[in-house]
This record gives structure tokens, C-alpha cells and sequence, in this order.
């Protein structure tokens, strides 16, 4: 240990002698470093850190695929999920979910609030238990049962001020009148996070055929995925001469990690890889200037070994400068990192929704990898320099030659020229990347979406509650809230849509008049819109026209508006105008009467589906997204645009305020940010590279 004490101080005197030295190589560690710690940070969280809930291992994922319907993957149908959980051999317990989202009004004030509701042993799949009181019991998860609710630790910290009291009191949820039996423990916040839980009690017939929930179970000890898979094949082809839909559609089963984030692994992995590039580029540098340093020095290590000191203690010694200059360099790699997480973090907040159980804390994974880090940059800076210190052959003519300063030897010249050519090998391959990223990125920008991104406000209005449960009063709702928003100043165009575009998805299967049975298998994305929305959104129309006034009324026909790729789907090379289409199941024929330019609904990147409009009047549905058209800020209408809807209900807020070009944004925010961080790596490294060729 003395020995190794000795080294420490010798190596810090000998850093110290050489501020410029020191500085120049601790910052480009610093900088290589930092780039990894950061992309480390966010690849911790979602691959590493185990989720806050006990059993991770075996808690998986429930949905269903069709792929005859074009559905990779969908939501779980309520009847068979109830099959899975009565008649499976492979799982300790199995729920259902959905979250929903209810207005809730305390002291004048409208708030919109989350609402799990959950099947009974929801709770027990989680291995989570109540804080205070109690559960749900199956009782109350059925159809008419008692009306229970519990409250999140959050919700029951900002309402009740963390009354201990609170069991047995009511709350009145969307108009009903809702028992306190628990509160949940602050943990209780995976996977979704919501401020009210309840029971699911869905009724066997109500919406039989709608795949709209989430499952989630726990697998017994020692079963595996495909096991869990097959046993639910099992029972879900069984239940065919039932629902023949089951015939078509499958069972999936994936470990919970792989269905959160496997759709970034890719992304995550490359930009680690790239934090690694950078580092390795920084080493180099720092080699390269220990070796053309040790130009400088050849005479003092000459010097040391005629003395008596051994190639393995000068060997040590330079090694150990490398440590201490790798040292300094993560500390300065830790602040960069923090500050550029911090950074994407607040990036990230600012257009996407975290989950609350996600931390992003550091943690020992964390450490770990910064020793990791430490090691890797010591060994890859130092083993060079030190092998060329220790085991020098020309001790004697170094500590022969004249003059104060030594000269690189023929050797130390080819490692020192073969260590810049490889810095920037790994720099072009970085500016490569980065050119291709953004080049790709730029690409995507330029695809017409199909719709105005520029001068549009959009929000979400929820009607909910049995106060606002009949057609008539959210059809006279909107009707009023329509003429107010359309009478403010500077408001060009105004329209209502329960999907606006990038926002969501929902699909239903149609009939074609005249159509085959394939064509009867296509889903199909439906939206809800009214007379106006087209305009404000600047959907294009190839053909036909735009709903009028008359389309909106019950007492008028029914018609509907199709997509580009509906049309050329179901009728190519014929005039689709005037065709007709029904819902499957329904005798309820609805006339074509426009054809729109395709609509980019899930994304830039993403293939266009067959897709419907059909008139509000039709699908009187409470939930509808407001959109704005206007040459001001859009921004500058939210507060008189709350103001009508106050005018009409006190009770109902508007939520998702966003304007269109934030929408998009947030859609390509995953491929902007690869982008961004590519490039700055790449900036990094050409930095470093140039540096070390100077």
C-alpha cells in the first residue's frame, strides 16, 4: 500500500507540474465520459431498474393480435379475458384495466383527474396492499355491485390533507356518490398512475365485441412465456363456436419490460454505443498526448531506471497517472452528465407524459458503471504510454543525447501516428451516423402529413358524469360551445373531432355495399367529426364535399366521409361517391359523399389505413377534441376559449391544450432526440480528433 501511495502522490506532483497538460486531458475524458453516464442514466431506468413492484419476473403482459385485421397487437377483449383467468393452469392471478379519465369538481374548481377501474384482484397481481382500510372484493367488481372507489396516496394527501379518518366518507365522481374503503400506498403507481381506483363490474354483454382493456398476470413459478402463450391458445380457441372472431385473433403474452420499452431498445443501445465511440475517441487523445509527452520525459524515466527502478515500477507509475487523470475526468464526466440529463429530462417533460414511477435516480447500477467507466479509460489511455515507458530499448542513447528536450523515438512516432489514425477513423464514424441520422430525420419532416400544422389550437373537452350522459344534452353542449368559440375574435375556422391526428385510435370493421368478404376484414379507423373540422384542420378534399349542417342533424341521412386509402382500397379505379358502407352487424347504410387526402393518424413514419369520418350526430360521443384555426397565436385563445366553456358548465374543464405543431413535435420527439444526441457526439468527437491531430 505504500508502494502504491507513492505512486498516487508522485503521479498528482507530476499532473500538477503541467496544469495545461492535466486540463486538456481531463477535459476530454470529461466530455467522452459525461456522453456515456448520460445515455447510461436513461438506459438504467428502462432496462436495468427493477419496476417497483415485487415478482417483476413474472408479471407479464395480456393483449391480442389479429394480423388478418392488421392489428399486431390490441387490447383484450372482457370475455376472454374472463376465460383466460377461469380456465389457465399457468398463471397465480390474472386483472384487467383500463384508465379512463372523470371531471371532478371541488370548491368551484373543475379538475380532470385519472380513474383506474380494475377488476378485483388487480391488487393481488401487483402483490400490493391498501394503506389504510381495505380492497376490492368480487363482490363489488360485478355488474350493479356496491359502489366502492380508493384513493391513490397523492389524491388522498391534496383532498383530505392525509385524514385518517376518510373510510366510509363519499365522493361524488361523475355524479355518483362513491364509499371510501382504502387508501393505496404512495408505491401504488404501476403501471398506470391515477388519482381514483375502481372496480371494473363490466357487464358480460356490454360491448362484447370491443377490445378495450388492458390484462396483466403473474406466472407461477417456473412456467415461461411460451407455456403461458399455449395455455392461453388453448382456451381461446376453445371458445370459437362462441366468438368467431377467436378464430382470427391470438392470445400475447410478453414479459412486461419488453412490452414498455422494446420499441426503443435499438435507439437506447446505438446512442450507448455512440457515448462509447465518444469515450474511446477521448482515450485516444489522451493517449496521444501521454505519448508525445513522453517525448518530453524520456530522460527522466531514463534517468529513474539507470537509478534503479524496474520497468514494472515505471510501468506502474504511468499507469497510475492514467488513473488519477481518469479519476478527475469522471468527476467532471459525472456534472457534465447530470446537467446534459437534466437537460433531455426536461426536454423530454416538456412533450411527453414520464410515468411517476419512473425516477431516473442514480443509483448502484449507476456507480458501478461510472468504476466501469474509470477502469476502461485508465487501461485504454495508460497501457500505451505505459508499455512504452517500462519497456523502452534506448535508455542509454536517451541519457546520451544532448540538449533539454528528448525526441520521440522511431517506435513511439508509429504508435503515437496509428493512435490519431484511429481517433479519427472514430470520428468519421460518429460524423457518419450523425449525418445519416439527421438526414433521415429531415426526410421525415418533409412527408405531408396530410393535414396544417401552423396557426392550430387544439383541447379536449370530457363530457362525464350522468348529468351528461344523454345524446340531447352533449349534442346542445357542443352545439352552444360551437357558436361561442366560432364568434371570438380572430378565429377563422372551428371544428370538433374525437380523434385529431397523432392523438389516438379507434377501429371498427365495416360492410361494403357490393364488397367481399375480405374487404369485410379490413379494420378500419373511425373518427367522430363535425361541419368545419376538415376546414380548421386543412384536410385537403380530392372529391365529393366537406359535411354541412344537414349531415349533423338525426333527421337527415346518413353519410360519411372516406380516406384516399379507403377509397382506393375498396373501389380502385371506380368513383366512390354516392357508394355505400355500414357498420358490420348493422342494417344502417351511410352514403359517401366526400374523399379527403390521407391523414398521417399515427405518426409520419407510419402506414396509412383505410379510414371513415362520420358525422357527431351519429356517435354522440362526450369526448372531443377542439380544433382552431388562426393567423395569431393560438396560445392566446386558451383562456377565452376556458372562459366559454365555464359559461356553459362550471364543472367541465379542457385538458390537452396543445397546438398542432406540438403534436408533431412530440411525435417525432424519439427521432429528434437520436438525432440531436448523434450530432453532439459527433460534434464532440470531430472537437477531440481535430485536438489530437494538433
Amino acid at each position: 500500500m505504500r508502494i502504491v501511495y507513492q505512486d498516487i502522490r508522485l503521479g498528482v506532483r507530476m499532473l500538477v507540474r503541467n496544469p495545461a497538460f492535466t486540463l486538456t486531458a481531463v477535459l476530454c475524458l470529461g466530455l467522452g465520459m459525461g456522453a456515456c453516464m448520460t445515455i447510461f442514466s436513461l438506459f438504467n431506468e428502462l432496462f436495468l431498474r427493477p419496476f417497483p413492484v415485487p415478482h417483476q419476473e413474472r408479471l407479464v403482459d395480456l393483449g391480442e393480435t389479429a394480423p388478418k385485421w392488421n392489428k399486431p397487437r390490441s387490447l383484450v377483449r372482457y370475455n376472454d379475458f374472463t376465460a383466460w383467468r377461469e380456465h389457465n393452469k399457468t398463471f397465480e392471478c390474472m386483472a384487467a384495466y383500463i384508465k379512463w379519465g372523470t371531471n371532478l369538481s371541488v370548491d368551484d374548481k373543475a379538475e380532470h383527474v385519472g380513474v383506474l377501474f380494475a377488476t378485483h384482484d388487480f391488487l393481488d397481481v401487483l402483490d400490493v396492499r391498501p394503506m389504510l382500510g381495505r380492497g376490492f372484493t368480487p363482490e363489488e367488481d360485478r355488474w350493479g355491485g356496491p359502489k366502492v372507489v380508493l384513493l391513490s396516496f397523492g389524491f388522498w394527501k391534496r383532498f383530505f390533507g392525509q385524514d385518517p379518518a376518510i373510510l366510509g366518507r363519499t365522493l361524488n365522481v361523475s355524479d355518483e356518490a362513491l364509499t371510501i374503503i382504502g387508501v393505496l400506498p404512495p408505491e401504488a403507481i404501476f403501471p398506470e398512475s391515477a388519482e381514483i381506483w375502481r372496480p371494473l363490474a363490466w357487464h358480460r354483454e356490454q360491448g362484447i365485441d370491443k377490445y378495450w382493456f388492458m390484462g396483466m398476470g403473474r406466472l407461477k413459478k417456473g412456467v415461461t412465456i411460451d407455456q403461458a402463450r399455449e395455455d392461453l391458445t388453448r382456451i381461446h380457441k376453445a371458445l370459437a363456436k362462441e366468438y368467431p372472431d377467436n378464430e382470427i385473433t391470438s392470445p400475447t403474452v410478453n414479459y412486461l419490460r419488453e412490452e414498455y420499452f422494446n420499441h426503443v431498445q435499438g435507439g437506447i443501445s446505438m446512442m450507448l454505443s455512440a457515448g462509447g465511440l465518444a469515450l474511446m475517441i477521448a482515450c485516444c487523445n489522451v493517449t496521444s498526448i501521454m505519448l508525445a509527452r513522453g517525448a518530453y520525459r524520456s530522460k527522466e524515466i531514463a534517468m529513474r531506471a539507470a537509478l534503479g527502478a524496474t520497468r514494472g515500477r515505471i510501468f506502474r507509475h504511468v499507469l497510475t497517472e492514467s488513473l488519477v487523470l481518469s479519476i478527475l475526468g469522471a468527476i467532471v464526466g459525472i456534472v457534465i452528465g447530470f446537467w446534459a440529463f437534466e437537460v433531455l429530462l426536461a426536454r423530454l417533460n416538456s412533450s411527453v407524459d414520464i410515468p411517476s414511477w419512473m425516477t431516473f435516480d442514480r443509483d448502484h447500477r449507476y456507480a458501478f458503471f461510472c468504476i466501469a467507466v474509470v477502469g476502461f479509460a485508465t487501461i485504454l489511455s495508460g497501457l500505451v504510454p505505459a508499455l512504452q515507458a517500462g519497456y523502452a530499448r534506448d535508455l542509454n542513447n536517451v541519457l546520451q543525447a544532448s540538449g533539454t528536450h528528448g525526441t520521440a523515438s522511431q517506435s513511439r512516432r508509429r504508435t503515437l501516428n496509428g493512435v490519431v489514425v484511429g481517433q479519427i477513423a472514430l470520428a468519421l464514424t460518429l460524423l457518419i451516423g450523425a449525418g445519416l441520422f439527421l438526414r433521415s430525420y429531415g426526410k421525415v419532416r418533409q412527408v405531408d402529413p396530410g393535414f396544417r400544422t401552423k396557426g392550430i389550437l387544439t383541447y379536449r373537452i370530457c363530457l362525464s358524469g350522468r348529468a351528461n350522459a344523454t345524446d340531447d344534452v352533449r349534442r346542445d353542449f357542443f352545439e352552444q360551445h360551437n357558436q361561442k368559440v366560432r364568434a371570438l375574435p380572430g378565429v377563422a375556422q372551428f371544428g370538433l373531432c374525437d380523434l385529431i391526428p397523432l392523438a389516438g385510435h379507434s377501429d371498427m370493421r365495416f360492410d361494403i355495399e357490393g364488397g367481399s368478404i375480405d374487404g369485410q376484414n379490413v379494420t378500419v379507423l373511425q373518427r367522430t367529426a363535425t361541419p368545419g373540422y376538415f376546414e380548421a384542420m386543412g384536410v385537403r378534399l380530392l372529391s365529393g364535399r366537406f359535411f354541412i349542417e344537414k349531415d349533423n342533424r338525426r333527421d337527415s341521412e346518413r353519410t360519411v366521409i372516406v380516406n384516399e386509402t379507403f377509397a382506393n382500397h375498396f373501389w380502385a379505379g371506380e368513383n366512390p361517391i354516392n357508394k355505400r358502407i355500414r357498420h358490420q352487424g348493422t342494417e344502417d347504410w351511410m352514403r359517401v359523399v366526400g374523399v379527403t387526402k390521407d391523414v398521417k393518424q399515427y405518426g409520419f413514419e407510419q402506414e396509412m389505413r383505410p379510414g371513415v369520418y362520420i358525422p357527431h350526430a351519429w356517435n354522440v360521443t362526450g369526448n372531443m377534441y377542439g380544433v382552431v384555426r388562426t393567423s395569431a397565436d393560438p396560445l392566446t385563445l386558451v383562456a377565452p376559449i376556458r372562459e366559454i366553456v365555464r359559461s356553459i358548465n362550471p364543472g367541465i374543464p379542457i385538458t390537452h391544450v396543445k397546438t398542432m405543431s406540438q403534436h408533431v413535435d412530440t411525435s417525432m420527439l424519439l427521432r429528434l432526440i437520436y438525432s440531436w444526441l448523434f450530432g453532439v457526439f459527433a460534434a464532440v468527437a470531430g472537437i477531440m480528433a481535430f485536438a489530437g491531430i494538433y
